[in-house]
């Protein structure tokens, strides 16, 4: 992450493992790698600690936090800030506080079941929405 975007698009258009892909995923990756390039350097910090986050977990929460990603990237933009928020309230807050509020009458009458399990999982596994 030293080298300037430039060279980190030549480096990568010369790793083996990119040129063995199509070039509609490299193509998509090289447009990751840009707009990951084009964020705060607070936004960069973030991104980086949730990757290494991701690569320390076990294969199984590995699975499992896409598949909370994915039930919250397909959720409806306002349940989106809705979560959001949710978890940002719940995040720092000891195991048993959380689960005592997940499963309060607030919780239960904002929230539907599959919103809360969403919000036990994504704090049980300490990862939040990628905004």
């Amino acid at each position: 992450m030293t080298l300037p975007p430039h060279q980190q698009e030549q480096q990568l258009k010369h790793d083996p493992g990119f040129q063995s892909l199509s070039p509609e995923r490299q193509n998509r990756l090289l447009d990751r790698l840009r707009t990951f390039n084009n964020q705060s350097p607070e936004k960069k910090a973030q991104i980086l600690n949730r990757m290494e986050t991701f690569e320390h977990m076990s294969p199984e929460q590995q699975q499992q936090a896409r598949s909370l990603f994915n039930q919250y990237r397909n959720l409806p933009e306002d349940q989106k800030g809705k979560i959001s928020q949710a978890y940002r309230r719940l995040r720092g807050m000891p195991p048993s506080a959380r689960n005592d509020l997940l499963n309060s009458d607030e919780f239960k009458s904002n929230y539907t079941p599959e919103q809360r399990d969403l919000l036990r999982g994504m704090t049980d596994l300490n990862i939040g929405p990628t905004k």
